[in-house]
């Protein structure tokens, strides 16, 4: 029984894997790619796009926090133990560049091109900032291999 218990966690596991966990994975590294063209988007039309970073942030949270909270989904993460780290580092990447693109809408709500120099300056400094915390942070507490309880 503890075999059959087992195996269907593994299964469990790897369709969870399959399905949303690889495109919370793809959104993880392309979404500094989608805030390069964000920026360059609102830069060049000079006007606030939309924030979609909060949409991305809470479904790469709801689907990785599912992950973490259920036993038998854990699994994945003792058999790729690369995963636990890269979601880690990138969620936390995730949020820093969603912070740093509502910074820059707020700049460019209204039409200052001293505001907008302002606020692109802003963005930067935070997302330079927050990048260097991140970096100490995980220099003090390095993401580990989840353990199994």
């Amino acid at each position: 029984m503890k075999k059959l218990k087992n195996l269907l966690g593994y299964i469990i596991a790897t369709i969870y894997f399959i399905f949303p966990m690889c495109l919370v994975l793809l959104m993880l590294i392309l979404m500094p790619l989608f805030f390069i063209t964000d920026v360059s988007t609102v830069r060049s039309s000079g006007f606030a796009g939309q924030n979609t970073a909060g949409l991305f942030i809470g479904m790469c949270g709801l689907f990785t926090g599912v992950s973490l909270l259920i036993p038998p989904l854990r699994k994945m993460y003792r058999v790729l133990p690369w995963l636990y780290s890269f979601v880690k580092i990138f969620y936390v990447n995730l949020i820093i560049l969603g912070i740093g693109l509502i910074i820059l809408n707020f700049g460019y709500q209204t039409q200052n091109n001293t505001r907008h120099t302002v606020f692109f300056i802003l963005m930067i400094l935070q997302v330079v900032i927050c990048r260097l915390a991140m970096c100490i942070y995980f220099k003090i507490k390095p993401a580990k291999i989840i353990n199994e309880r």
